[in-house]
């Protein structure tokens, strides 16, 4: 990198030499970084001391430590080890990881190219590499950043003694759907080449190979017709198509191919992209479009090819994508004074309706979590008490939004269309259907990261209503979501430990809703505040729905419903179970803030109050942290250089973390099943206890850790006093077990003989349903 003249390489060149301890820069970097985090101790004392919340350091260290993809990990871990062993050259295969780069990709060839020659001391080293395959079958036009990515591969053939394979009509994902024909395509640069007098078993020489396919060089316009010159055309071209799954001696020519050809685009004027129709004239193409006078651009394959008609030379190798405009290379960025960035974000094109949601500030903000997990279609609230509806007011990646964003804010009952009534100014009212809407407008200020409004108490409603809260920035639309169908009635949170819950008979009830995790994980290191899955994406197949209720939810609502006649909504958060799952511990459950609520779990507030700045516990262990980053340096890197070789025998190494001596499960369930849901607007809570949580030690801290937890839940979860059920396992089944202390306001314990004790617990909850 250090040769590099571009911005970006220059500023890796840096974080390398921030990383080096025996460069200046490095020296420089981290004293800066260590009187940072002195600087944020400091202050936090006084912000404590105003009663104001602490800050966190920051944990972004200088240089390239952010894992093992950052820049020169993978060479120094899997090619230093082999220089300087003698080769003949070198082939690079690219895959997924750097197509977000774009037109950049170029400057990344340079540096590896350059950096592999140095360090093997050879100067000339051939290297080959492919121009990057596609997703899938696509002959629209675009400028993404995959098909820039390729122009950035077809830039670096400026490198000398250097060969590029276009494998734009190879489909795949991660990897190649056909592996044997790219390696094909490699190796034939290498035989040309480095074996030029080889004998073919086909005949003749190895130096005569063409191993190029045809590439863009120039086109000229005469009236409505454009003519394309290319390059690696000798003989003439034919249309052809890539068979799938086809083995080494694909792709196959078709007849009658130029008609079946969709790929070219010709611009005139005005810059909008009309599809052209083709006919090969032997080395060359001659273009023509409906709506084109006077052509001035040409583009070719940019979204991708795959097993579509295309164009080839004799030796069956494809033409490479491009986009050219007055005789400029184009690009979505300025780049080089002979590439031209594009001026119109989405390119035009013809007869193409652009999806806005798929460009732009909403696409941008597609993922926003704009709604926290529980208000969606079909939702059950809380009747009788107030709700608070929040979301977030940040970018789905934590960054506040430039320029002024405001979001607006209605819910009402459906009016006949289905549609959520308009939105007005702050705080105004809107009558419907004997129930008032209210709306209102909230400007987004600076380091505001939630938004909440709080609906005044509701009757129980079978009337649907429809939720629309809209994030605006500088006016225009960035996100906008529309919940449907949301009834009032009673809303029960139930905590199910993986294997307890069984599935009574009870069928499905449409009249009765539930929401289930369905993200694949149940815990978690830090609180998830909006959805228990990872994905922000209200369409992730990941993400937690309401929908009709069945096994267990559904022999409680239903039971539920027939006692007092509301719509019934149960939030069933299970953990997972099967065969080598370790159940939860109770500890699990727990938000950290009250793990010091019992003695038995103080071991575990500490360590996770070491994470929490304003605590005695942080600070020392950011003191921990700093003090582990400088035996790192002086003593660990020291030991690897002499010795070549990690001194913890780790293959990647390791380096210090904020959370290092962070060993605790507890509070981790909580984080993804529980915080998402706080606060949050509920009848009544049921946790079920499980064996896991009395197989240790038959129980003698049950009861200390229960009032823990009913206690936080009832806390966070901030609505009017909900009936808190929980299951006591009897004497039979943990021996030493122990009641729960203090729990505040009203409560129930169901003692029970089995771990399947199900109807105790609708018992439980269903005699308590008319209070």
């Amino acid at each position: 990198f250090k040769d590099g003249k571009d911005e970006q390489t220059q500023a890796i060149y840096k974080s390398l030499m921030e990383t080096d301890p025996s460069a200046p820069e490095h020296k420089v970097a981290w004293a800066k970084y260590y009187k940072d985090v002195e600087d944020t101790i400091t202050a936090n004392a006084e912000l404590v001391k105003g009663g104001n919340p602490a800050v966190a350091i920051s944990t972004k260290t200088p240089g390239n430590m952010d894992g093992n993809r950052d820049a020169t990990w993978m060479y120094n871990a899997r090619m230093h080890p082999v220089v300087p062993y003698a080769i003949r050259g070198a082939i690079w295969n690219q895959c997924y990881s750097s197509m977000f780069e774009g037109i950049h990709y170029y400057h990344r060839l340079h540096s590896l190219i350059r950096g592999w020659r140095e360090m093997w001391a050879a100067p000339k080293l051939p290297v080959y590499f492919h121009q990057l395959y596609a997703p899938g079958a696509n002959d629209g036009l675009s400028l993404n950043d995959m098909g820039e990515m390729r122009l950035g591969f077809w830039l670096a053939r400026d490198i000398p003694n250097v060969g590029m394979a276009c494998q734009i009509d190879i489909t795949g994902d991660i990897h190649y759907s056909d592996k044997a024909l790219p390696g094909k395509r490699l190796a034939l640069h290498a035989l040309k080449n480095q074996y030029p007098s080889t004998t073919l078993r086909a005949g003749g020489k190895a130096k005569d190979i063409v191993a190029d396919g045809p590439m863009f060089k120039s086109y000229e316009v005469k009236g409505d017709k454009l003519t394309v010159t290319l390059d690696f055309a000798e003989g003439g071209l034919l249309v052809g198509k890539a068979i799938r799954g086809q083995t080494i001696d694909g792709p196959i020519s078709i007849t009658n191919g130029e008609e079946q050809v969709t790929l070219f685009y010709l611009a005139d004027k005005d810059r909008v992209w009309h599809r052209a129709k083709m006919k090969i004239a032997s080395e060359n193409v001659e273009l023509s479009a409906s709506g084109v006078t006077e052509p001035r651009g040409v583009a070719y394959g940019c979204n991708g090819i795959g097993d579509l008609p295309n164009l080839y030379n004799r030796a069956m190798l494809p033409l490479a994508p491009f986009i050219t405009y007055d005789h400029k290379l184009v690009s979505s960025k300025p780049m080089s004074p002979d590439i031209q960035a594009w001026p119109d974000s989405p390119i035009k094109v013809a007869g193409v309706e652009v999806d806005l949601s798929t460009v732009g500030l909403k696409y941008e903000y597609r993922k926003m979590p704009l709604l926290s997990n529980q208000f969606r279609d079909n939702a059950v609230l809380q009747a009788g008490q107030p709700i608070v509806i929040r979301g977030s007011a940040l970018h789905d990646s934590g960054v506040e939004a430039t320029g002024k964003a405001e979001i607006t804010f209605s819910f009402a009952p459906s009016t006949g269309s289905g549609q959520a009534p308009s939105t007005g100014s702050t705080g105004s009212q809107q009558a419907g259907s004997g129930q008032a809407g209210i709306e209102q407008t909230i400007p987004v200020t600076p380091g505001m990261k939630e938004w909440q409004v709080t609906v005044p108490a509701m009757e129980a409603s079978a009337e649907p209503k429809t939720l629309n809260v809209t994030f605006t920035i500088d006016g225009e639309l960035a996100h906008e979501r529309v919940c449907t169908n949301i009834v009032i009635g009673d809303v029960w949170y139930i905590a199910a430990p993986g294997g307890v819950i069984g599935s009574p008979a009870a069928k499905p009830d449409s009249a009765v809703r539930m929401m289930t995790r369905k993200s694949k994980e149940e815990r978690a290191s830090r609180p998830r505040r909006f959805n228990v899955s990872t994905s922000n994406s209200p369409d992730s197949r990941f993400a937690s729905v309401w929908e009709p209720a069945d096994g267990f939810a559904a022999a409680l609502g239903q039971r539920l419903k027939a006692r007092t006649g509301r719509p019934v909504g149960i939030v069933l958060m299970q953990s997972s179970a099967g065969k080598g799952v370790v159940e939860p511990a109770l500890k699990s459950w727990i938000d950290w803030e009250y793990l010091d609520r019992t003695p038995s779990l103080m071991a575990d507030y500490e360590q996770l109050a070491g994470l929490r700045p304003g605590t005695k516990y942080y600070e020392a262990n950011v003191r921990r942290y700093v003090d582990a980053w400088k035996r790192y340096w002086g003593e660990y890197i020291p030991a690897l250089m002499n010795t070549k070789a990690v001194p913890d025998g780790i293959a990647w190494g390791t380096y210090p973390t904020l959370g290092g001596a962070v060993t605790t499960e507890a509070s981790q369930v909580y984080n993804v099943m529980v915080s998402p849901f706080t606060p949050g607007s509920f009848r009544g809570i049921i946790f079920l206890a499980n064996q896991q949580m009395v197989a240790d030690d038959e129980g003698p801290y049950f009861g200390e850790q229960m009032s823990a937890l009913a206690n936080c839940w009832k806390e966070k979860f901030g609505c009017e006093d909900p009936q808190f059920i929980y299951t006591v396992p009897g004497k039979t089944l943990a021996p030493k077990i122990t009641p729960p202390g203090k729990i505040k306001g009203r409560s129930t314990g169901v003692e029970i003989s089995s771990w399947s004790d199900w109807d105790k617990v609708i018992e439980a909850a269903v005699s308590g349903a008319g209070e």
